[in-house]
Parts: C-alpha cells; structure tokens; sequence
C-alpha cells in the first residue's frame, strides 16, 4: 500500500525515473506501476502493483521478436537521462454519474473533484440516466432522466466522453434517447455505447488528441434490460451479455486502426466490492482482443484496479455524482491513467467521498479513505456486505426502503 511515497515511472527509449519519498506526502494518492506482459499464469492473479519501495532503480522490461518470430521479454537497466515526451498525455474517470435532482436545483456535483476533470486531455464517466423531457417511463422499479440542461453541466465540467452502455439510458424509450445522443452531440460529447441500431451502438469512437494520438472508446453493458439491447433497425444499447462476440468484434475493429482502445464495461454484482468471476473472464476476453484500459461501472461501489497484461482494469469506479450516500455506496474517487503516446505509464487513485448534495469531495484519511484503498488495492472480501436475513430491509437507490432480494438500480 502507498501512504507516504510516490512513485513515477516513465518508459520510453530504455528510460525510467524514480522519485523519492516526501514526509509527508502531500497529495496521498496511489500510483501503480504497470505490470509486465505475461504469457503463463491465472488471469485473476494479476492483481496490481502498488509501491511501497523506497527502490531508486527498476528494470524496465521490453517486448523483442526473436528469430522464430515469437516475443520475448528482456530486462534493461535504465539510464540516468531525462527525455520528454512530446505525445504524454492523461486520461480521468470516473463512475456513474446521475443528475436527475442536482440539475432541477442547480447544483454542480463535480464542483470539488480533484483533480479537476478538465485537467486531463479525457475525461469520462458513465451516464446513469436519459437526458430527456420526453417519452415515456420504462416498466421497472428505477428510471433515471434530467433535463437538456445536463449536458452543459457535463461539458463545463470538462467531461469528453460519457458512455451510454447501461440500464437507464433507454429508461424513457426511443424518444429518451434520441433526445439523449443529440444535445450530447450539441455540446460536443462522445458517447459510445447506445445508438438508433446495433451498428451505430457497438462503434467505437474515436477522439483524436492535439498530439495526434487517436483513443478509440467502446461501450457496452452486460446489464440489459427486456427491450433494451439495440437491433438491426432498433435503437438501444450495445449487449455484453447475450452478444459478446460483437462487443469483442469492435475492440478488434478499434484497435487495428488507434494507438489507445479504452473499453466501458457495465457488469458486476451490486453492492458488491470484489468483482466476479464473470467479470474476469470478460475482462480477460476484452483484453486478448486489444483493450488497453478497462472501466467498469454499475454495482454502485468500488472494486479493486489490477492490471493484465499491459491493460489496467478498474472493475468499478463507484458511484461519481448521485444521491447523497454516507455508506460504501458513497466511497468514490478519479482514477488517473497516464499516458505516453500508446504506453500506458501508470495509474494513480484519487480517494473521494459523496457530500450532502451527492458531489464527489476528495478525502486523505480516516477510516473511508482506509476502506477505499483496501478495497482499490485488492483487499476486498473484508468489505463485503453480509447477507440479509429474511426480516432485513436494504436501501435501494432512491433511498427508500426495498425487499432483501431487491438490488440497488
């Protein structure tokens, strides 16, 4: 666990730095080392690499063909010379994000994020809802809308992206939707994940960056609703359930063509902080097929970050802007992924908490701040929630009191 020391590592023509230990360390953020390329080994044994060390060198591994053809890894001991990169570059995200009453009451949620999303050259988050005023609502316990008004909210606050891979998006049908992907469109967001049809839902996006690096983004949810995958001649959002091969298929597509693949992934167990097994094995499918960043949102807490095989996968980003949460469900936090060109660097956490508004504030101790670095660094059993008993009652996501086998939405 990293408390009081930060380490940088910086890769590129054979070079790596490491800084030293400040006492104490100002901003108490978890950076993570990227794993090397492995070819053997268990995918769920690839849990992530958090510094303690106080180490001034590392080797550096590198990736060369061998005369068969094959790769090899080969260790270089790094130089003491610095180079800048001219194509670095930082990536923000975040979790669900819904404004369905901040917006009516004019309040902005990402007011005290830090750090600040329009710092970075991306910043994206899950879109938990429809930005509509029109359709109707869909048949289920939870649907989730604000008005047009949202999408400026998004946009100043430096959000690029906003994946529409969920089970609210489509909570207010076709006309919800529409109106969704076009005031999105008007404030210059992209939103990969849902479309008129499966062909515009599953595309990868594309944002090409001021140094020419081009970051493909694709959405999809494996949480999906009766009505609301997308068809041929349907709109709707892009399946991750019941047609992993296309999601699959477009992270093949977005890698041939772009230097960086980032993958949005709505799965996992509600309320759940360690992610399933059929959350690893689609990570482990999205991965082999050419993602370099997996993001994952919907149980509504945070699950660990691990790395595998040079992809960095953060299984939930928690709950980012919501209703006002005092529990686990409030625990949140930027997860900051830096970039040299294609080379993911490495990663830092960023621990936040919701406040009384439901806006993500930062925290730097206490027993929250403990809780999400065990749970971010992999410590996450010791944090699940004990089943209810027949006469418990949850909290659902309005708040209200629900049935036992009734999951928060």
């Amino acid at each position: 666990m990293l408390r009081r020391c930060t380490l940088f590592v910086f890769a590129g023509l054979g070079l790596l730095s490491l800084s030293g230990c400040a006492d104490p360390e100002p901003e108490k953020a978890i950076f993570v080392v990227r794993e090397t390329s492995s070819t053997s080994g268990s995918f769920g044994d690839q849990t992530s690499l958090t510094s303690s060390s106080t180490s001034t060198t590392l080797d550096a591994p590198t990736r060369q063909e061998d005369e068969g053809g094959s790769p090899t890894t080969e260790k270089v001991t790094p130089t003491v010379t610095t180079v800048h990169s001219q194509r670095r570059w930082s990536l923000l995200a975040g979790g669900d994000v819904l404004l369905d009453r901040t917006e009516p009451e004019g309040i902005d949620p990402f007011v005290n994020v830090r750090p600040d999303l329009e710092s970075a050259d991306v910043a994206i988050v899950n879109l938990e809802m429809a930005i509509t005023e029109r359709g109707e609502p869909y048949e289920k316990d939870y649907v989730f809308r604000a008005p047009g008004s949202a999408a400026l909210t998004l946009a100043g606050a430096g959000i690029d992206v906003v994946s529409l891979a969920n089970n609210h998006v489509f909570d207010f049908g076709r006309e919800g939707l529409v109106d969704t992907i076009s005031v999105l469109d008007e404030v210059g967001i992209l939103r990969p994940g849902a479309g008129s049809n499966n062909a515009e839902a599953y595309a990868p996006r594309i944002l090409t960056l001021d140094n020419g690096v081009r970051v493909a983004f694709v959405s999809a949810t494996a949480v999906v609703p009766g009505g609301f995958a997308a068809g041929a001649d349907r709109p709707g959002v892009a399946d991750a359930k019941w047609a992993t091969p296309r999601v699959l298929a477009a992270v093949r597509a977005a890698s041939a063509g772009n230097d960086v693949v980032v993958v949005s992934l709505h799965w996992g167990v509600e309320r759940e902080p360690c992610p399933t097994e059929e959350q690893r094995t689609l990570a482990q499918q999205i991965v082999e097929a050419g993602a370099d960043l997996i993001l994952g949102h919907h149980p509504h807490v945070l699950q660990p970050i691990e790395t595998f095989d040079r992809t960095v996968i953060a299984y939930s980003l928690g709950n980012f802007a919501w209703h006002p949460r005092y529990g686990i469900t409030g625990d949140t936090g930027v997860l900051e992924v830096l970039f040299d060109g294609s080379y993911i660097e490495g990663y830092r956490f960023h621990p936040h908490v919701l406040n009384y508004a439901g806006g993500a504030v930062p925290i730097s101790s206490g027993d929250r701040y403990d809780r999400i670095l065990d749970i971010v660094e992999g410590r996450c059993e010791e944090h699940a929630p004990e089943p209810p008993t027949t006469t418990e009652v949850l909290s659902g996501s309005e708040g209200d009191a629900i049935a036992p086998t009734t999951t928060e939405d």
